[in-house]
């Protein structure tokens, strides 16, 4: 690639991180891909993982171990962010070729993706999607019918941290998906009991994470909802909560990539 193509890019990357930056962004994310098995192939899953501040910093350490030397945090700031693609282009690794400096430049790209998370009350919701792929690729016993779409398959992990001084408890959800026009396709009523068969306890710096997925008949749609907490006494804990709320999860899309291959 030559000289003029590789400062074009330079600067495309800078708009983007400035572009976020006008938008609002106090802070880029860091976190780690979905695992796009774990929900279809592997029956879903779900763990206690580790606390939010340290899940970024393990992502940015392991996405970009390159630029994540001597950093605290896998929460970049806008300058941050420039910094990092600075250093993409400007500085790399000593013997490295051309096309391994543009590889480090386009994995410092990726990490510009949407950010869906909220908070309530302590309690920080983060989605990440991912697109698995279609029924007719997917299914080794796929016999198209007339009429009947083919379906496309997306998977989302959600990480639930508490990051208050109270301890709480997850006890249901609500979900609405749509398509891409905003049809209703399916609700889950809110208050249905637990996530993935469990209710967790999350004590002040736990996080729970888990995987699941749904079908459409189009390659796009959204999902949108929130989970109903608790905050429970641990003093007393067989008293009823000391009170509920809903912590909100902002709408996030599912999108299937230009090549179709969720790659």
């Amino acid at each position: 690639m030559s000289t003029k193509a590789v400062r074009a890019l330079y600067r495309l990357f800078l708009r983007q991180a400035r572009s976020l930056e006008r938008q609002g962004l106090e802070a880029l994310d860091i976190r780690m891909p979905v695992n796009k098995e774990a929900w279809l192939f592997q029956g879903g899953s779900h763990a206690w993982s580790p606390p939010r501040d340290e899940f970024r910093l393990n992502s940015l350490k392991s996405l970009v171990p390159w630029a994540a030397q001597g950093v605290t945090s896998g929460s970049l700031s806008p300058a941050d962010l420039r910094q990092l693609i600075s250093r993409a282009f400007r500085q790399p690794p000593a013997g490295s070729s051309r096309e391994e400096q543009l590889d480090r430049a386009f994995q410092s790209l990726r990490l510009l993706s949407d950010q869906i998370h909220m908070q309530a009350q302590g309690v920080h919701v983060e989605v990440t999607t991912a697109y698995v792929g279609r029924q007719s690729d997917l299914d080794p016993t796929y016999e198209k019918e007339e009429g009947v779409a083919d379906k496309h398959y997306f998977t989302y992990r959600i990480r639930v941290s508490n990051c208050g001084e109270e301890t709480v408890q997850l006890l249901g959800r609500h979900w609405i998906i749509q398509d891409a026009s905003g049809k209703v396709l399916t609700e889950v009523a809110k208050g249905s009991r637990g996530v993935v068969g469990c209710t967790p306890l999350l004590e002040p710096g736990a996080c729970f994470e888990y995987y699941s997925g749904t079908d459409l008949d189009q390659p796009c749609g959204s999902m949108r909802g929130s989970f109903q907490m608790a905050v429970v006494n641990q003093r007393k804990p067989q008293d009823k909560w000391v009170r509920t709320f809903d912590a909100l999860v902002a709408p996030f899309a599912f999108v299937r990539p230009r090549n179709g291959d969720g790659g």
